[in-house]
């Protein structure tokens, strides 16, 4: 049987898709000890199960590679599990509720992110013995917490029509001058005596960073201001807008962790774009998905077929030309046009970064039976975005105030609730 001259491994089309987790880091975890008591957050208990179940699906997200299961990792489970009560709490005395469906509806978003369907996300979390409910818990406990701080705070808070004609004067300006998307995780020091246990967690998940875990993961299971429902996010800045330690960065880098006004603070630049431009990850590509499918029973003829296409696309010359050649081998192709950056998988964009347009990329072996051949036929920069609308604005300057008063408003309520922890720290 024919088979490329390179012996070609998998790239990483889809962040869940490509999680070949090794979970011996959590196996002696995974026996199910009987259920204890770990921390009580206002007489309402943190088990030793509900830790297990969250480091399961913070494994899962964590990509590629095998993370072990080290103290600090328990202590960062523990802490977010704590916050993560509290907010439940204060919903439930504000008697904010969420529906079944708005929790549906989040989840199909997670799994439309990574290119698959609901069903498809169950089937695979199933295959890594990890419990969908635990992700379904997370996430209603986000969309509980952000639906009590517009409850809460929200209603009081009123934006004038000199606050937006100051925003869009401001939007006007920065329109005209390079601009950068930035995400962020923050750690609250909520009393000064816990600022070494919070410099501890906030230097582990740094080194999480290193180490290759995904930023977006991060923000979502750890971060304590309201941004981490969203990975992390808080908007677009100019230069001199940013703070200090993220002006040096380039997009797809972190800083240190960072201490002001009590609080630890890690930047992540995630995108960019020039004056008077869309983002960077909105532009758009136009590529060829050549799709060669392998089996034992192929017969010498479909071999030599196949074989003699792999050799005339190493020396194509254009989108159109491997396409023909393709169709004359009977070899099935996708067209793939005006598809934009940011929908691209990043193993895809990685092979485009290496490979000249109109050349054919290295076959990509995607399982025993599927190997793919790919090229970059057009790229297009980002087109001109319009300016949000007045109302538009005013939306987004009402929930950008929510969501500073409520780091606040949370700080007061955790510093009232009663924390008692059943082991050591």
């Amino acid at each position: 049987m024919f088979m490329p001259k390179k012996n070609i491994v998998s790239v990483a089309i889809c962040l869940l898709l490509t999680a070949h987790m090794s979970f011996s880091a959590i196996a002696s975890e995974a026996k199910k000890p009987a259920v204890s008591i770990v921390v009580e957050v206002n007489n309402e208990p943190i088990t030793n199960e509900d830790i297990r179940r969250r480091i399961a699906l913070i494994m899962l997200s964590a990509g590629e590679g095998d993370h072990k299961v080290t103290p600090e990792i328990m202590d960062q489970v523990k802490d977010a599990l704590i916050q993560e009560k509290l907010q439940r709490l204060i919903a439930k005395q504000l008697k904010t509720v969420v529906s079944p469906a708005e929790v549906d509806d989040a989840i199909k978003g997670i799994a439309k992110e990574n290119n698959m369907g609901i069903d498809g996300l169950k089937t695979f979390f199933q295959s890594k013995g990890v419990d969908i409910g635990t992700l379904r818990d997370r996430v209603e406990s986000n969309l509980l917490w952000i639906r009590s701080v517009r409850q809460a705070i929200g209603a009081h808070t009123m934006i004038s029509e000199a606050d937006v004609n100051n925003e869009k004067k401001k939007m006007e300006e920065n329109d005209k001058k390079e601009q950068f998307e930035l995400a962020e995780i923050v750690l609250f020091i909520d009393k000064p005596e816990n600022q070494k246990h919070v410099a501890s967690e906030i230097n582990s998940l740094y080194k999480q960073l290193k180490e290759g875990a995904p930023f977006p993961a991060l923000a979502r299971n750890f971060s304590h201001a309201p941004s981490g429902g969203q990975g992390g996010l808080v908007g677009w800045f100019t230069e001199d807008q940013m703070p200090e330690e993220a002006k040096k960065l380039k997009v797809g880098q972190y800083s240190e962790p960072v201490l002001r006004s009590g609080r630890y603070t890690i930047y992540y630049v995630k995108d960019h774009k020039s004056p008077g431009q869309s983002a960077d990850s909105e532009a758009k590509m136009s590529y060829l998905d050549v799709k060669i499918e392998l089996s034992e029973s192929l017969t010498e003829e479909d071999q030599n077929r196949l074989g003699h296409f792999l050799e005339q696309a190493k020396t194509a010359t254009g989108c159109s030309v491997l396409k023909t050649q393709a169709t004359e081998a009977n070899i099935h192709v996708d067209e793939m046009k005006d598809v934009p950056i940011a929908s691209v998988p990043d193993g895809i964009r990685k092979l485009f970064a290496e490979t000249p347009k109109g050349k054919a990329a290295e076959p990509i072996r995607l399982s025993e039976t599927d190997l793919r051949v790919f090229m970059l036929c057009e790229q297009k920069a980002p087109e001109k975005k319009k300016l949000p609308s007045d109302e538009e604005i005013r939306m987004m300057l009402k929930e950008r105030r929510v969501q500073e008063m409520a780091i606040t408003q949370f700080n007061r309520w955790k510093s009232q609730a009663t924390i008692r922890h059943k082991a050591p720290r």
